[in-house]
């Protein structure tokens, strides 16, 4: 098994062990997009964060920063 792919695994299991829908949910994010090698891409939360899956049906509950933007509703722009 690569580094790679350890450090996903470990990010997944972790994710997948909490109690909930959401670590599942953050598990599942993880398995589709996370590149733990990916120079300059940040962490897990951060490469889930930027997803542009508008079709995903778990695209408006992945995780986000509270910080961060709120997700976008299937790509529609919200006006402020």
């Amino acid at each position: 098994m690569s580094e790679q792919d350890r450090k996903r695994l470990e990010v997944i299991n972790t994710q997948s062990s909490k109690r909930g829908l959401r670590g599942k949910v953050n598990a599942k994010c993880c398995e589709c997009i996370y590149d733990p090698m990916a120079a300059g891409s940040g962490s897990w939360r951060k490469q889930v964060e930027a997803c542009t899956s508008y079709d995903c049906p778990l695209y408006t509950v992945r995780p986000v920063s509270e910080k961060g933007d709120k997700p976008l509703d299937k790509g529609k722009i919200i006006d402020s």
